[in-house]
């Protein structure tokens, strides 16, 4: 089964892995091997109470993601400012947006691969594949793409991989309240990633079946001579990024915005099995690159919308808004308010809950709701339909 690219914001945001046959004797043959780097300091980064480090270079592959509506809508837009304030002590969108809104063009996981050692500023470690990438990583119809960044990270449990954390949401009511799944944050420390964002030069690990197709929408890029011809099998991408201010308004017309520096476009095949290229990557403070090791619960952009609890939500620390609820050529909701609640400033991975007063689990805008509250909100419940 693969996925099929979608066009509009998608457009900027698995052939099946068959294990290597082993033989019969001896260790197996890589069928790819990589260089990897780590450089930069560290005693300004880590985390207060870090004293023992585990220091490893992980390969992780990315989903195909599109973020939830109200995560790129313009925070002045009809669709998310409601026409009078309905509760005084709500943040403006713009603030929830800022606080529990990923990287709309961010590098998003899907599984961690290989992890192996690594010293900072101590030369280039192998990172070695023994299979390929799984079915449900690859994008495309006929021709099959994965693309993969290498973080560099603390194994601070030392399981030898790196762990991947979710988003926290804030509890809900209705028989919903069982599916939370509010698993611990990863101990892991992430401190870099040759793959980030779109919006930053990347290099990125590539695997292809078939013949690209430059139209597919999986992390696209634009003005390299190479952007429409990755090999077939493993190789090493690198592309220049574009500006954030104009990526938007160029996805929304239906073109990808320009590299910010064409020059940075580079692309490395392997010799044999090994890819002779270094990719560096550079230590960053965790808060700037902790994202590349958060998991999306939904990857097609819908959002859920959750029955409110009974009991009151504890905001203490959160941030929440009252917004309408984006229609986006769909069904409108002009009555229907919206609850917007982000995560907490210590959580690994950010995050928001949406509430309604009426709505069903696979479509708040259904003719039967699932709940119906809006005759008898939870005495807590801050948000009131514009007058």
């Amino acid at each position: 089964m693969t996925r099929r690219g979608s066009p509009g914001l998608a457009a900027l945001l698995a052939a099946a892995g068959c294990g290597n046959v082993q033989g019969l004797g001896g260790p197996p043959t890589p069928l790819v091997t990589f260089n990897v780097e780590a450089t930069g300091e560290l005693s300004s980064l880590r985390p207060p109470g870090i004293t023992d480090e585990s220091l490893q270079v992980a390969l992780v592959w990315g989903a195909q993601w599109q973020p939830e509506p109200f995560c790129f809508l313009d925070p002045t837009s009809p669709d998310l400012v409601l026409p009078t304030d309905t509760d005084p002590e709500a943040s403006a969108p713009a603030a929830v947006m800022a606080a529990g809104c990923r990287d709309v063009f961010g590098f998003v996981p899907a599984r961690a691969d290989v992890s192996v050692p690594v010293t900072i500023n101590g030369g280039a470690v192998a990172l070695s594949l023994d299979n390929l990438p799984a079915t449900d990583l690859l994008v495309g119809d006929v021709s099959l793409v994965a693309y993969a960044s290498l973080v560099f990270y603390d194994d601070q449990n030392r399981n030898g991989t790196l762990d991947l954390s979710t988003a926290h949401p804030t509890k809900f009511g209705g028989r919903d309240n069982g599916d939370q799944q509010d698993t611990p944050d990863s101990p892991d420390v992430i401190y870099g990633a040759s793959f980030l964002t779109m919006t930053e030069p990347d290099t990125r690990v590539a695997y292809l079946e078939g013949t690209f197709d430059p139209t597919a929408a999986f992390y696209p890029r634009a003005d390299c001579p190479m952007a429409k011809w990755p090999p077939a099998g493993f190789s090493l991408l690198g592309t220049g990024g574009f500006d954030e201010k104009t990526a938007l308004p160029e996805a929304e017309a239906g073109m990808l915005p320009p590299e910010t520096d064409p020059s940075l476009c580079a692309m490395a095949m392997p010799v044999a099995t090994v890819v002779p290229a270094v990719v560096t990557v550079a230590a960053r403070a965790p808060a700037e690159v902790a994202e590349v090791s958060c998991l999306e619960q939904t990857l097609d952009g819908s959002t859920r919308y959750r029955e409110p609890p009974a009991d009151p939500i504890d905001f203490t620390g959160r941030l929440y808004t009252c917004a309408p609820l984006p229609s986006l050529g769909g069904a409108s909701q002009p009555n229907l308010i919206q609850l917007v609640v982000t995560g907490l400033p210590t959580d690994h991975c950010r995050g928001l809950t949406h509430y309604t007063l009426r709505g069903c689990r696979e479509d708040v805008a259904c003719a039967v709701p699932d709940w119906d509250l809006t005759a008898n909100p939870p005495a807590w419940w801050p948000c009131q339909p514009p007058s």
